[in-house]
This record gives structure tokens, sequence and C-alpha cells, in this order.
């Protein structure tokens, strides 16, 4: 289960990895339901950026998948990630930068980072869940762009 403990951890992790790639980003990161646990916006000036990781973030933990998967998945499928825009309580966003979290083999929730490009987002959760040690088990660390 995801505590505030461990999200404030992971949050600085991020953090500390975007400033060191130039990155002043939001970040998100929610439970394995997709609510969220801790919320931290980037740029005081971009008043959006901690709803983009949210969405990131919650797309990633409904599916357990990087949101760069996702997309990449659904491409020839456009009207389905549409759709969950309207029906995931909270909405989605459709973009790269959200990542799940997981935990002793179970996924404990996800990571959604805004603020940069949507590869340079993407980054940034990745490089977070691979330093913790919290990427999916079996696979290896996420090799998704």
């Amino acid at each position: 289960m995801l505590d505030f403990e461990q999200a404030m951890k992971i949050l600085e992790t991020a953090k500390s990895i975007g400033r060191s790639r130039g990155i002043e980003c939001s970040v998100a990161i929610h439970d394995a339901a997709g609510h969220p646990v801790l919320v931290a916006r980037g740029k005081a000036d971009s008043w959006h950026g901690p709803y983009m990781a949210m969405g990131k973030a919650r797309l990633a933990a409904a599916f357990k998948k990087s949101t760069a998967k996702l997309i990449e998945q659904w491409k020839d499928r456009p009207l389905y990630p549409m759709s969950l825009t309207e029906i995931i309580p909270g909405g989605v966003t459709l973009n790269p930068g959200g990542v799940p979290l997981f935990e002793n083999g179970v996924c404990i929730g996800a990571i959604g980072v805004g603020g940069s490009s949507p590869e340079g987002d993407h980054a940034v959760a990745r490089q977070t869940v691979e330093t913790l040690g919290m990427h999916k088990p079996g696979t290896g660390k996420d090799k998704s762009p």
C-alpha cells in the first residue's frame, strides 16, 4: 500500500531527477485505485501542470503500464483512449509521462510527470521508478521510449 512517506520519497526523487535534466516538473503520485496521494506543481505559472501529471498517473495506475506504452498500444485505435477521458473518474492525460509503481510484484500506484516534452516527462518518470527499484517485476527496467 502506498503511503504518504513513500510518496514523498518518490516525489523528491522525481523532482531531483527533473532538476538534473533542467526540468522544473510537476509530479503526481497516485495509489493503485487512481486516487492522489501527493501532488506538487513545477513552474509557479504552470497552473495546469499538476492536472496533467495527475491524469498521467491515473492512466498508468488504471492499466499498470506506462502511458508511453499505452499510447503506442492504442495508436491504431484512437477512439479507445479518447473514450477513457470520460470513463475514468478524474480524467486521464493521453501523453507519455506516467509510469506504474510496483512493490513486491504488486502495482501500488503510479507516478505522473509534466513540465517538459512528453518524452522528457516519460524519461523523468521512468528514471524515478528505476532509481527506486519500483519497475514491473520480471521485465527488468521499463525500456519504453
